[in-house]
C-alpha cells in the first residue's frame, strides 16, 4: 500500500502517569539521602519521555483508507528502562476504509473508531495517551485534511 499522508501518532506507555508518579514518590522517599534530581534519574527519568513503550502512527493509504502502524520497543518484557529501540510490529494494526466526500462528523467517527480498535487490540495492560490529540481533534477539518 502507498502511504500518502501521515495523520498523527499516539504514544503508548507502560503505565499511566499517576501510577508512575506514585511509584516515583515512593522511590524518592525510600532513598531520601539522595537529591530528588538524582532519584528521578536513578528511577528512570520523567514519565512523558522515558515510559513510552510504543507508538500508534495513523496514516492515509491510497485515497480512501486509514491505516495504523504499531511500533513497540524491541524487548520481550516492557520494563522501566531508558534504553529503548523501537521496531515496527505491524503496518496494518488497524485498517479502515473511509469515503473521502463524507462529512467532517462522519470522518471524526471513523478516526475515533480506528483509535478504539487499536486500544482494544492493545488490551488494558498498556496506556494510550490521547491528551494532546484530544486538544486538537475537534478543531481539525478532517474532510479537507483527508482529501
Amino acid at each position: 500500500m502507498l502511504k500518502t499522508k501521515e495523520l498523527f501518532e499516539l504514544p503508548i506507555y507502560r503505565l499511566k502517569e499517576d501510577k508512575y508518579n506514585e511509584s516515583l514518590r515512593e522511590h524518592i522517599e525510600k532513598n531520601s539521602p539522595m537529591s530528588a534530581e538524582y532519584s528521578i534519574k536513578d528511577y528512570g527519568g520523567d514519565w512523558q519521555y522515558n515510559e513510552i513503550i510504543g507508538f500508534l502512527r495513523f496514516y492515509v493509504s491510497g485515497k480512501s483508507q486509514i491505516r495504523c502502524e504499531y511500533w513497540q520497543t524491541d524487548a520481550k518484557r516492557k520494563v522501566r528502562t531508558p534504553k529503548k529501540q523501537f521496531i515496527m510490529t505491524s503496518d496494518s494494526y488497524c485498517t479502515q476504509n473511509f469515503n473521502p466526500s463524507a462529512s467532517n462528523d462522519d470522518l471524526k467517527a471513523t478516526i475515533q473508531s480506528c483509535i478504539d480498535h487499536c486500544k482494544v487490540n492493545l488490551g488494558s495492560k498498556w496506556h494510550v495517551d490521547e491528551r494532546l490529540f484530544r486538544e486538537t481533534f475537534d478543531y481539525i477539518g478532517w474532510s479537507s485534511f483527508l482529501a
